[in-house]
């Protein structure tokens, strides 16, 4: 094998190396989880088309020294044609040019001149003396290398553009591609111009068709709250048991322990809906995400109950550009994916700190507790945090949400 092919097939195992190495690069630093969802098999396909380049790039630098197929192979001497073929591996024959075609089906434009003495022996022993004059047209006997690609066949000015278009966009990608978007981005995806009618995917993240709470995943009390007194065992017909009405005093009926009245109801959802269905905090807040909070702005059901109620989120903050002319409010938001990362939305609520907003670094992400209220602004309900206390938190396991 010459330098030059050498050099060029180096070069294309680099090129593999480098796109396969990429591929597992992303998919072993959770960038890829980062931005396609875990449902489908695309996490799976950069995987194994990452492990694929590089073996077949491995392959190609382990028979890099290997003589190429020896098929069709021709030696042709062209004096009153006399073709001596070598066609090793390919047909095994010998051929002399008795009119026939070779294996490898050249088509060989001949201008024959015959003079045929042909003296008949036994059966169809023909003494043949051919006089030929061949021209061959259109026939490119140069099989030197058997060049394959744009890097054999191109001169080096080719070779390099190829190379710079395969091997540049990649690495620039690889290198300088941020794991969030901008804040341009994010803006020129709707982040001020909500629409909380929108039903898209209200069904997902509707606080009514969340699954009621274990009992050990929410097992909050308030600290203002005093512990409950264990139940008391009451045989059916019995009279309510007797409690002290003060330290000291002799117990009485009328001091013992009421029934626990219902929740109030508004409709079909309950504040005791909302305490069975959501989580809260060990101060009592209740646990809920941006797009949650987001989708109760068209749920007048929802909004009553969960109006004036403590809550807690996580989310990426940015400031705020719409009504807030008086500088008190910032947005908050959580990054939806349908697909991929590509067609990421941004799902986010206002909040108000009732006082100038402070600064935090765009797309930062924070924890903000507070209370929640609803305010009729360009003719949609919005609904709005009005902050008790916010903090910069790290970031979820999951950023974006799907």
């Amino acid at each position: 094998m010459s330098a030059t092919r050498t050099l060029v097939h180096l070069l294309s195992v680099a090129v593999l190396l480098l796109w396969g190495g990429v591929m597992l690069y992303f998919y072993s630093s959770g960038r890829v989880a980062a931005y396609l969802p875990p449902d489908g098999i695309f996490r799976d396909m950069v995987l194994w088309a990452g492990v694929g380049l590089c073996v077949l790039g491995l392959f190609n630098l382990l028979t890099l020294n290997s003589e190429d197929a020896d098929c069709c192979h021709h030696d042709h001497s062209h004096d009153d044609h006399d073709h001596a073929h070598g066609h090793e591996g390919c047909c095994g024959h010998d051929h002399s040019h008795e009119a026939k075609k070779t294996c490898c089906d050249h088509d060989h434009d001949h201008g024959h001149d015959h003079k045929h003495d042909h003296a008949h022996g036994d059966g169809c022993g023909h003494d043949h003396h051919h006089d030929h004059a061949h021209t061959h047209e259109e026939h490119d006997h140069s099989h030197a290398g058997h060049a394959h690609g744009i890097l054999e066949e191109s001169g080096w000015p080719g070779r390099i553009a190829a190379l710079a278009v395969l091997i540049a966009p990649l690495a620039w990608a690889s290198l300088s591609t941020p794991d969030r978007y901008s804040p341009n981005a994010i803006a020129n995806k709707g982040l001020y111009n909500p629409n909380y009618q929108d039903t898209t995917r209200a069904e997902q993240y509707s606080i009514k068709n969340k699954k009621a709470v274990e009992p050990s995943a929410s097992p909050v009390v308030a600290a203002s709250q005093p512990a409950p007194l264990p139940p008391a065992t009451v045989t059916p017909g019995a009279a309510a048991p007797l409690v002290p009405a003060k330290p000291g005093e002799p117990p009485n009926a009328q001091n013992a322990p009421k029934p626990a009245t219902e929740a109030k109801s508004y409709g079909s959802f309950t504040l005791e809906d909302l305490k069975k269905q959501v989580p809260q905090s060990k101060e009592g807040h209740f646990l809920l995400e941006v797009p949650e909070i987001y989708y109760t702005g068209g749920d007048m059901e929802v909004q009553k109950v969960l109006a004036g109620q403590m809550v807690e989120t996580k989310a990426q903050i940015l400031p705020e550009k719409v009504n807030n002319a008086d500088g008190h409010r910032m947005r908050i938001f959580r990054m939806l994916v349908q697909c991929c990362a590509a067609d990421a939305r941004p799902y986010s609520v206002p909040i108000d700190f009732g006082k100038k907003a402070p600064d935090f670094p765009d797309s930062s992400w924070v924890k903000v507790v507070g209370k929640v209220s609803y305010k009729k602004e360009n003719d949609q309900t919005v609904p709005l945090i009005e902050v008790i206390n916010i903090e910069k938190t790290t970031a979820p396991e999951d950023a974006m949400m799907y």
